[in-house]
């Protein structure tokens, strides 16, 4: 009768840097077969881990190979070599012949039985404490080389960027590399689309708007960021501060300086020095700031509508009429509710009041320009460069705290103390866009239709109680006036 074969289960892992110099995927693969068959084994399971790094434990690949011994799969472990196996060294080396030798890595007390690791450049745990040593050299070996292409990696990238070129990788939002036009290599350009979102969020929080709600608007203008469907307040706010939009080289998070001390900022930028210190002041956390609840106005008129018999603010209610359609949404006086008393309290559809305060609107303003407020700052570079030379000194710190780098941080200090006091100077301008107001109005979201309808008026609108019976909107019971008229009421009927 012929003995059944030994169950081999083979792992191959090529890393994500892998080259044209590297042996190939399929050529470990077939290598391994081969020494099944010289081997008189059965093949039961191919794992792979494919571009994952040796320098990690938690591959899939790799734990589900181990599983196999530890839960009977297979009889023996087969492997291409062992640096493919593990580049943390004598760490994993050991857990790797506790599961060989049938042992719980825990406690070192019997779990599973042993099986046999070969690999195909003739390590073979049947050898004793000769494979013992070879593999735990081997395994030292594959770490201590990881730990060299790291360092060349590092310093590379450090010569990469202090020559003002990109060392690759993910590019910061606005920028785009390209082929570097003086000589080897690639550089960062601004990417138009992208650098344009950048300085409009920026414009927009620069002349009083809130992260938050710039968020929200490229949200819903269809603009997505890099990562993720939607944009968040923190993901805007750490584009907007981060010295990439500089221009600027980091490292470790410090930006990198020349031979002179100097910060290199090798990239177009694409805000000002100005703007970003501007940014950094109103988008920094508020010790003071006191979180209100309620939620936030969410109809064309909410805030802009209050009742003419007795002064209150309309609010958002629900009425429910006869027929199929459900509930009907309407401003209505609060009195009942709030247990004041009115004269003659208001109630009106929303839809038909806000199409017919946008329907005016529109036909009075629609047809002017729209522009875009724009905030130049200036007068902050110096405090900028002091903050940014604070940040750096108290990093020296951590590993050189000399007498002279605390005494550096304390006239840094005192120079920034002097430069906070001082109003940065600020204008703003207005640019066209080749937009009209009722373009504008159409691909804005609802809070800005508010906004741009508030700046229009003179002072919220009054509602008047309306005609028993009567169907629509009856504009008569509008006190509308404009900001730049006046007008006592609304003439339209």
């Amino acid at each position: 009768m012929t003995k059944p074969r030994k169950r081999a289960s083979l792992l191959a892992r090529l890393s994500k840097q892998a080259d044209d110099s590297n042996v190939s995927l399929d050529g470990m693969i077939e290598d391994m077969r081969a020494l099944c068959e010289k081997e008189s084994l059965e093949e039961v399971a191919l794992h792979i881990d494919d571009g994952l790094s040796g320098g990690y434990r938690d591959r899939p690949g790799y734990i589900a190979w181990l599983d196999d011994a530890r839960t009977g799969a297979c009889d023996v472990l087969i492997n291409y070599h062992t640096d493919r196996l593990t580049r943390e060294g004598l760490n994993v080396a050991a857990s790797i012949l506790d599961t060989v030798e049938g042992k719980d890595p825990a406690t070192g007390r019997p779990a599973h039985l042993p099986v046999r690791l070969l690999d195909c450049n003739g390590l073979d745990s049947l050898h004793g404490d000769a494979f013992r040593f070879q593999f735990v050299v081997q395994a030292e070996v594959g770490r201590a080389e990881r730990e060299r292409i790291r360092e060349r990696n590092r310093n590379r990238t450090r010569r990469l960027r202090r020559a003002g070129r990109w060392p690759g990788g993910t590019t910061p939002y606005g920028y785009k590399a390209v082929p570097n036009p003086d000589g080897p290599g690639v550089v960062l350009d601004l990417e138009p689309d992208e650098a344009t979102v950048v300085r409009e969020a920026a414009e927009a929080i620069l002349a009083g708007d809130n992260a938050t709600l710039v968020s929200r608007r490229l949200n819903h203008a269809g603009v997505k960021p890099r990562r993720g469907q939607q944009w968040s307040r923190n993901v805007l706010v750490d584009i907007l501060t981060n010295e990439s939009t500089l221009g600027r080289i980091t490292m470790h998070g410090r930006p990198v300086r020349d031979e002179d001390g100097e910060i290199l900022a090798p990239y177009p930028p694409v805000l000002t020095i100005g703007q970003v210190a501007a940014l950094r002041a109103a988008l920094a956390p508020k010790e003071e700031t006191v979180r209100r609840g309620g939620r936030k106005p969410a109809r064309l008129l909410s805030g802009l509508l209050y009742c003419n018999a007795c002064g209150t603010t309309l609010q958002i209610g629900h009425r429910s009429p006869k027929s199929r359609s459900g509930a009907k949404v309407v401003y209505r006086c609060p009195a009942r509710g709030s247990g004041h008393e009115c004269p003659k309290p208001v109630t009106v559809s929303a839809l038909n009041i806000e199409q017919y305060a946008t329907d005016r609107y529109l036909a009075t303003a629609g047809h002017m320009p729209y522009f875009q407020e724009r905030t130049v700052v200036s007068g902050v570079e110096e405090l900028a460069a002091v903050e940014a030379d604070i940040k750096d000194t108290l990093a020296d710190m951590a590993t050189d705290a000399t007498t002279d780098t605390f005494a550096r941080l304390q006239r840094l200090q005192a120079r920034r103390d002097e430069l906070s006091v001082q109003e940065p100077d600020r204008r703003t301008e207005l640019i066209p866009t080749g937009f009209t107001m009722a373009e504008h109005w159409e691909r804005s979201m609802v809070d800005d239709r508010r906004a741009i309808l508030a700046d229009a008026l003179d002072a919220p609108l009054a509602l008047l109680r309306g005609v028993p019976g009567r169907k629509g909107f009856d504009p008569a019971r509008l006190v509308w006036r404009w900001a730049d008229e006046h007008s006592e009421a609304d003439s339209e009927e």
